[in-house]
């Protein structure tokens, strides 16, 4: 009710009530809605970079987490990814001398298939091409065999380290009492390439009960030391794995051997000598007891 002072004491005014009000309280009302809407953006961005970063590390970490309480949490490695890797991988190659006018149709078709898979760097194409290549009755491309296998080797590297292609690699849960080294045992492993798989040395070797790694699945290696090319031939399965360059000719005769707990004395026993990596490679890979076989060839 508007009440004002009049002639007669306290009377009733009408004309108040149609005074425009202050403005003031619309001041009030936009710097509230303004404040509102930036809180809602800012708790907007935060949940989503948190969304972004919980989507990441699960993404490029090889270990898979694992709800423990309980149990210390453990630094997840932070690798490149696979793709970047397999691009990688792919830039090295030389390109080949296919000559596809000498070739025959079904030559020509593979060795289409292989420079389309290089190009879309599918590693599974490429490796399912350069083994029907390389299987060919009369091996009507001898002439590229060596670039073939060279190409092969690098791409099963990347296949089993980068990709940990199921048919080598399976997912192990730590157990209590588990160690790294228990576990490359039990599965005919060796540390080395367990820890390779999972991110390191210091990465594997604080595991934790419900832990989930990767460990190589009983593997058959099978290394074939090549006395005429100096070269060396790693299987694994059955199947060609990667191909070695030798630095010197191998001294020790042709037959079989095995391969010791001791590499060093092994290998200079042998006689024969790789790149550092390689060797660092082979003694990664080949757990006590593969077997290595010295040819003429």
């Amino acid at each position: 009710m508007a009440l004002a002072r009049g002639k007669f004491g306290v009377e009733y005014n009408p004309r108040q009530l149609e005074r425009e009000p202050s403005g003031f309280g619309w001041v009030v009302a936009v710097i509230a809605l303004a404040l509102f809407v930036l809180l809602t953006w800012t708790l907007v961005r935060r949940i989503r970079t948190h969304r972004q970063e919980a989507e990441l590390v699960s993404t490029e970490s090889p270990i898979q987490a694992v709800d423990s309480p309980d149990e210390p949490d453990v630094d997840q490695p932070t690798l490149p990814s696979p793709e970047s890797l397999t691009s990688l991988t792919f830039q090295t190659f030389q390109p080949l001398n296919t000559e596809l006018s000498r070739r025959t149709p079904k030559v020509r078709n593979l060795l289409m298939r292989l420079e389309e898979a290089e190009r879309r760097r599918d590693v599974e194409m490429a490796v399912t091409t350069i083994e029907t290549l390389r299987d060919l009755p009369g091996s009507p491309v001898a002439d590229l065999d060596d670039s073939l296998a060279r190409r092969l080797g690098a791409l099963n590297i990347r296949r089993l380290f980068n990709l940990r292609n199921a048919q080598w690699v399976k997912e192990e849960k730590v157990g209590r009492g588990d160690t790294a080294s228990r576990i490359a045992a039990e599965h005919g492993s060796t540390f080395a390439s367990l820890a390779r798989l999972n991110g390191g040395k210091e990465k594997v070797e604080r595991i934790v009960i419900g832990q989930t790694i990767y460990v190589m699945n009983h593997p058959r290696f099978n290394l074939v030391l090549h006395r005429r090319t100096r070269t060396a031939d790693l299987s694994l399965n059955g199947k060609f794995f990667k191909r070695y360059d030798l630095q010197g000719a191998v001294k020790a005769r042709e037959g079989s051997y095995e391969m010791p707990e001791k590499r060093r004395d092994f290998w200079s026993g042998v006689g024969t000598c790789f790149k550092p990596e390689d060797r660092l490679e082979i003694d990664t890979l080949l757990p006590k007891g593969t077997p290595i076989l010295v040819s003429e060839l």
